[in-house]
């Protein structure tokens, strides 16, 4: 499905400027390609339309470009390594007679991996890339630092270079998030929802969960003044979405609303790309409004 579940937010550095044509490039020199006998893992592109050789692997409107990343994984249970190299480290000791050295068992351990691999079963994980030229910026559909880095350098691979960095501000969201709360700021149509995570400033270890709860009550305010600050809280754009925002700007678990959702629903079976399309640039559109508005919050209440 194609609605974004999370989103991590890349910034292009203001002295580069994004080609559409060299990113279409790029993509088209890194298709998808099964894992070979002796593969562990492989990742490419593969078209957000499906992966029919017919489809292209990028969907650009109006340099609004969205991409679709396929990674294969093969899956060998610890279980069954250690079995295979207990008969092979037998067979062995039995050949030469004599019990097999620690560094000989460690080789036997590789050549039974190897061994194995062709006869893995793939485990298949697709992840959603957002590349907005206008704005200049990338947003990987990732709960995952290291998994967004990986499919970026899939991009940077080709295209020699691709300068981005994660979207942060000069204040610590922590200080701006918890004045936002303690002072019972308001900012429609983003509100405060009823879930929030609170980290002492000292003692990282030591963390308060609340669900189904008043954020601006007592019982937060209590936490606020012990000298803890949020790091993680629960937003509603009012305009149709919800959201976790983590200290690190990430979003996390975003869910749109079903009157969104249900927008496009008018397109026949057989109409599959266009709606694909349709929904899009519906949710880049949303998207796009809510990270307006929550970087104008945030500038808003750093300098208040």
């Amino acid at each position: 499905m194609l609605w974004f579940k999370n989103a991590i937010i890349y910034q292009l550095n203001k002295d580069n400027l994004f080609d559409t044509q060299a990113i279409t490039n790029a993509v088209n020199a890194c298709p998808f390609v099964p894992c070979g006998n002796t593969d562990s893992m492989r990742s490419g592109w593969v078209s957000p339309f499906g992966e029919s050789q017919d489809n292209p692997l990028v969907l650009d409107n109006n340099g609004q470009m969205l991409l679709r990343l396929k990674k294969e994984i093969k899956i060998l249970p610890s279980s069954v390594i250690k079995q295979a190299l207990a008969e092979k480290v037998t067979q062995q000791e039995q050949l030469f007679n004599r019990k097999l050295k620690k560094a000989e068992k460690l080789s036997l351990k590789d050549e039974v991996y190897i061994d194995l691999l062709p006869r893995a079963f793939s485990k298949y994980q697709f992840f959603w890339l957002w590349i907005d030229t206008v704005n200049k910026r990338v947003i990987v559909d990732s709960s995952s630092f290291k998994q967004a880095e990986d499919i970026l350098a899939l991009l940077r691979k080709e295209m020699g270079t691709l300068a981005l960095t994660p979207y942060t501000s000069d204040t610590p969201l922590e200080k701006t998030l918890t004045k936002w709360v303690k002072e019972s700021l308001s900012f429609p149509p983003i509100i405060l929802g009823d879930e929030i995570e609170l980290k002492d400033a000292v003692e990282d270890s030591i963390v308060v969960k609340c669900k189904n709860q008043e954020i601006n009550s007592q019982e937060i305010f209590v936490h606020i003044d012990s000298g803890k600050q949020i790091s993680k809280l629960k937003l509603l754009d009012e305009r149709g979405v919800s959201f976790i925002l983590n200290r690190d700007y990430t979003l996390k678990r975003i869910k749109f609303d079903n009157a969104i959702l249900d927008k496009n629903e008018d397109f026949l079976p057989e109409e599959s790309n266009a709606k694909l399309e349709a929904d899009f640039m519906l949710m880049i559109s949303q998207l796009t409004d809510t990270f307006k508005s929550m970087q104008k919050i945030i500038e808003e209440i750093i300098t208040v």
